[in-house]
C-alpha cells in the first residue's frame, strides 16, 4: 500500500498523525422564546448537577466500576474520535489513517471499513436516525455515509481548511462543522448545502454541538472563547471566557438536559458551565491536557474525560471527585462515548486502538 508524502506539521491543537505496523481487524478481551430563556430556578445546586439526564432520573449511589471488556484493533493510525450511535447498536471510530470503522455494540466485533477521504479524519457524528454518518476531515470536506451499504450519500465542500468538529441537529435535518478556517457552518443534509456561515472565532474551532432542542449551537475554539449561537438567526447570544486563566479550549458540548456546557482546556481542566448566568460552575481535575484535543461526555451523574497520560477518568459531577481512572490504553487518551442507554464507555486514542469498558454494576441501567 503506497504511502502519502509527509505533509507541513499540523497546527498546534491538531491531533498528531502517528501511524501504526497494525492492518489488521482485531478484538481482544480483557485487560417557542428565546433560546436563552432562563429555568425557573434562579439557583443551581449540587443536587440539580446529579440530574443531567433528559429524563432527570437520578443516578444510582454506588461508585463505577468500569471494566476494560474489549479492544478494537485494525486501524493504522491514531483514533481521534469514537461515536456510539443514538440507537445504542453501532460504535463508530475515525482516524488519521482516513479510514472510518463501524463496530457491533451488541456482539462488540469488527463490521466494516469506510473509505473516500483523502487525508486524516478528525471527527464524527450520527443521525438521530442512527442510519447516517458523517466525518470531517483534513481534506476540507464532510462526507455522509450509509450505514447499511457503506457508501457515500453526500460531500460537503466549502470550508477553506481542516474540518475538526461535527455536530448533527436532533431532528438530523441539519448538521454543523468547525474548522480550522475559523468559520462554523451549518449545512442542509439533504440537499448538501450551506445554509449559514459564521465567522465564528479569531482561532481555529475545536468543538461544535448543538442543544437537545435544536435552538442552539456552541462553539469553542483556541481563542479561549465559548460562543452560543442562535441556530435560527446566527446571532451570538453569550460569549464565555474563563478570566483568571484563558486557557484554550479543546471541546465543548451541552449537557442532555440542555442546561449547563462541559468544556475541556488546555490547562489540564473540564469545566461545568451554567451558561445563562455565564458562571463555570464545577472545575475538574487530575487528567493531563496540555497539547491536545481531548474529548470529554456524561454519563449519568458523571463526566468522563481522557487524558495525555493514556487514562480515562470519571468525575462525580456535583463534587467533582475522581471516581475510578480507567487504565489501558498505550497512549494519549482523544475521545471518549458513553452508551445511551447501559453501563458502557467507548475511548479511542494515539494507541489506534478502540477500548470498551464495561461498568458491571450498571449493566442495562
Amino acid at each position: 500500500m503506497s504511502t502519502t508524502p509527509p505533509r507541513p506539521s499540523s497546527p498546534p491543537f491538531k491531533r498528531p498523525r502517528l501511524s501504526s505496523p497494525s492492518n489488521s481487524y482485531s478484538l481482544s478481551h480483557g485487560q417557542n422564546s428565546s433560546p436563552l430563556q432562563p429555568p425557573r430556578s434562579s439557583r443551581t445546586t449540587t443536587a440539580d448537577l446529579n440530574y443531567l439526564d433528559r429524563d432527570r432520573s437520578p443516578p444510582r449511589p454506588q461508585r463505577p466500576e468500569y471494566e476494560l471488556a474489549y479492544t478494537f484493533k485494525g486501524h493504522k493510525g491514531g483514533v481521534s474520535s469514537v461515536k456510539f450511535s443514538p440507537d445504542g447498536k453501532w460504535i463508530a471510530s475515525c482516524s488519521a489513517d482516513k479510514t472510518v470503522k463501524i463496530w457491533s455494540a451488541v456482539t462488540f466485533t469488527y463490521e466494516q471499513t469506510i473509505q473516500g477521504h483523502t487525508a486524516g479524519i478528525n471527527d464524527v457524528d450520527w443521525a438521530p436516525d442512527s442510519k447516517v454518518l458523517a466525518s470531517a476531515s483534513d481534506d476540507k470536506t464532510i462526507r455522509l455515509w450509509d450505514l447499511q451499504s457503506g457508501k457515500q450519500i453526500l460531500v460537503l465542500t466549502g470550508h477553506h481548511n481542516y474540518v475538526y468538529s461535527l455536530s448533527f441537529s436532533p431532528i438530523g435535518n441539519t448538521l454543523a462543522s468547525g474548522s480550522y478556517d475559523e468559520a462554523l457552518r451549518v449545512w442542509d443534509v439533504r440537499t448538501g448545502s450551506c445554509l449559514r456561515t459564521l465567522p465564528a472565532h479569531s482561532d481555529p474551532i475545536s468543538g461544535v454541538h448543538f442543544n437537545p432542542d435544536g435552538t442552539m449551537i456552541v462553539s469553542c475554539s483556541h481563542d479561549g472563547l465559548i460562543r452560543i449561537w442562535d441556530t435560527a438567526t446566527g446571532q451570538c447570544l453569550k460569549t464565555l471566557v474563563e478570566q483568571d486563566e484563558n486557557a484554550p479550549v479543546t471541546g465543548v458540548r451541552f449537557s442532555p438536559n440542555g442546561k449547563y456546557l462541559l468544556a475541556g482546556t488546555k490547562d489540564s481542566a473540564f469545566r461545568l458551565w451554567d451558561y445563562m448566568r455565564g458562571k463555570c460552575l464545577k472545575t475538574y481535575l487530575g487528567h493531563r491536557n496540555e497539547r491536545f484535543s481531548i474529548f470529554s461526555t456524561f454519563r449519568g451523574g458523571w463526566v468522563v474525560g481522557g487524558s495525555e497520560n493514556s487514562d480515562v477518568f470519571v468525575w462525580d459531577v456535583g463534587t467533582k471527585e475522581v471516581l475510578q481512572t480507567l487504565v489501558g490504553h498505550e497512549d494519549v487518551v482523544l475521545g471518549v462515548s458513553a452508551h445511551p442507554k447501559g453501563g458502557i464507555i467507548a475511548s479511542c486514542g494515539l494507541d489506534g486502538t478502540v477500548r470498551v469498558w464495561i461498568d458491571k454494576g450498571r449493566i442495562g441501567d
